[in-house]
């Protein structure tokens, strides 16, 4: 077989000129053309696909509208559910936070110390959770199984406008982390096996803002339902249950219909059949003429528990993520009640941060795909957040500066929510076998989760209120070790990794390796590159 044309960023163009003598390329070291001989190496169906693709490839490269315009397409097809679904689960997940400052409470016979326990079990569920339920969906398909997760903890919502006591509010946060678990990892497990690396976080981070737009309706609609108390008999937090539980039914259902599934048994006849082959083919072959290894095997599960860049991400997502946005999430409208407002007035200024995080998050997702640099995007998310709560820890001792620690609850909210696009794509874009990918995000989120949620849900207590002395001392602590300690570590052993890879000599790569073998190597191979 002859040698064959593939991506630049997938394998070094030859010996005596490696990627690293141009910074900007490798640093876009994913998507562009390099000859890699295949003798011996791909079978005829996998050679025959790639020729398509390569066909394919140079027709939509010389026609850059169409493949705008193909692109443009798969957003609207693929984003607007995940975002529906991310927007209900946030909004669900974090509801109790709303009700809290109404007589929730009071009706239900609940200490503080019960509250907080109560969402430490969510958490654990949630946690527990997320692995088995990413390794159910790459064998189910989102369209089935994400939908039904929908329908299932829309239920729970419903039935918690009904709780009486902390027994029932443990059982309904129970069941609500159990159905809920799977839909984090699973929103962004199913991007990433759409796009591109190069178009990977920008996409993440319109999906991901459907959390911090869920922080502005959330305070919105708990607002809203304000003078609704005792009406027909039920209380101001029940009606937030009931019209979230409602709304959050309605659109599981309508996605069992219509939400996307996997590349590859999916179609859609918003694309011609050349555009559908282009999609499914590129994210196929984006490595070269070997595919990657598409078996589920628990083995695969298993390298992924095993693999360092899991645990990395993990502290990532844990430490620079999960503590400070659950602590704030939790706490903002308390928080906010505190500097002078009225439990309906801090329901309202609850989302003006948000919004602002929105365009904060898509910001630096563009300017992260455009240079295709995780690990800067990450430093500059947390240096924002904490520069946030540097000045709205002293401020909060000084009621005469509520001004100053409204605004500096903008850059705490918009900082540590800027990175969690990054960090998910972390490992969509440098884990390359996609059942590994899947397990390897899972298995990330749990432990984040476990870790990061379990602390940030119970390090502002009630008692150290205003100030809370000892939750800003940890968030500090932990985004300082956890946070830009794990990202520069992980930016080092990648970038080494790579140097390693580009040191090869290609005649030492040309005939080593079956199809086979090149595919179960996965990011291994010595034609991957990681993103940085």
């Amino acid at each position: 077989m002859p040698s064959t044309s593939i991506s630049s960023a997938e394998t070094p163009k030859a010996a005596s000129k490696s990627p690293m003598d141009d910074s900007k390329n490798f640093e876009m070291q994913v998507g562009t053309t390099i000859e890699v001989p295949a003798p011996g190496i791909v079978d005829a169906v996998h050679a025959a696909e790639y020729v398509e693709y390569l066909r394919l490839k140079d027709h939509f490269t010389a026609n850059p509208k169409a493949h705008r315009s193909m692109i443009m397409r798969l957003d609207a097809r693929i984003l607007p559910f995940l975002f529906m679904y991310y927007l209900l689960n946030s909004i669900d997940r974090t509801n109790a936070g709303n009700v809290k400052i109404y007589t929730f409470m009071k009706d239900t016979n609940m200490t503080n110390t019960q509250f907080n326990l109560a969402l430490t079990w969510f958490i654990i569920m949630y946690a527990m959770f997320e692995a088995p339920s990413n390794m159910m969906l790459r064998r189910i398909g989102p369209r089935f199984w994400l939908s039904s997760l929908v329908v299932c903890w829309g239920c729970v919502t419903l039935g918690g406008a009904w709780v009486k006591s902390y027994h029932d509010f443990v059982v309904c946060r129970v069941l609500l982390g159990l159905f809920e678990a799977g839909m984090y990892q699973g929103c962004f497990y199913t991007i990433s096996c759409w796009y591109l690396p190069n178009e990977l976080q920008s996409r993440c981070a319109w999906w991901y803002s459907a959390t911090l737009l869920s922080g502005a309706f959330g305070g919105l609609l708990a607002y809203a339902v304000g003078p609704l108390q005792d009406h027909h008999g039920l209380r101001q937090w029940q009606w937030l249950f009931i019209i979230e539980g409602c709304i959050t039914i309605v659109i599981g259902c309508l996605g069992l219909l219509l939400c996307v599934d996997f590349p590859e048994k999916w179609s859609s006849r918003w694309f011609s059949e050349e555009e559908m082959k282009y999609l499914k083919l590129r994210v196929k072959y984006r490595n070269g003429p070997v595919p990657p290894d598409m078996t589920f095997r628990w083995s695969v599960f298993f390298e992924a528990v095993k693999d360092w860049k899991t645990y990395l991400v993990a502290s990532l997502l844990a430490f620079g993520g999960s503590v400070p946005t659950y602590s704030v999430n939790y706490t903002l409208a308390t928080m906010v009640k505190s500097l002078g407002y009225s439990s309906i007035q801090a329901q309202a200024l609850t989302s003006p941060p948000y919004v602002f995080a929105f365009f904060c998050v898509i910001a630096i997702a563009f300017y992260s795909d455009r240079y295709q640099c995780r690990a800067r995007s990450l430093i500059i998310s947390y240096t924002v957040g904490t520069i946030g709560i540097v000045i709205l820890w002293p401020s909060l001792y000084y009621p005469k500066l509520s001004g100053l620690s409204y605004f500096a609850l903008f850059l705490v909210i918009a900082g540590y929510n800027m990175q969690g696009p990054a960090v998910g794509s972390c490992l969509g874009t440098n884990v390359r076998n996609p059942a590994k990918r899947a397990a390897a995000m899972g298995w990330m989120s749990t432990w984040g989760q476990l870790a990061g949620g379990c602390i940030g849900v119970n390090i502002f207590v009630g008692n150290e209120a205003p100030t809370y002395r000892s939750g800003f001392i940890t968030i500090i602590v932990l985004v300082a070790v956890g946070g830009y300690g794990a990202c520069i570590t992980n930016w080092y052993l990648l970038r080494r990794a790579n140097l390693q890879k580009d040191r090869i000599p290609p005649a030492e790569i040309e005939g080593k390796y079956t199809e086979k073998q090149l595919a179960e190597m996965g990011e291994y191979s010595p034609y991957f590159r990681y993103v940085l």
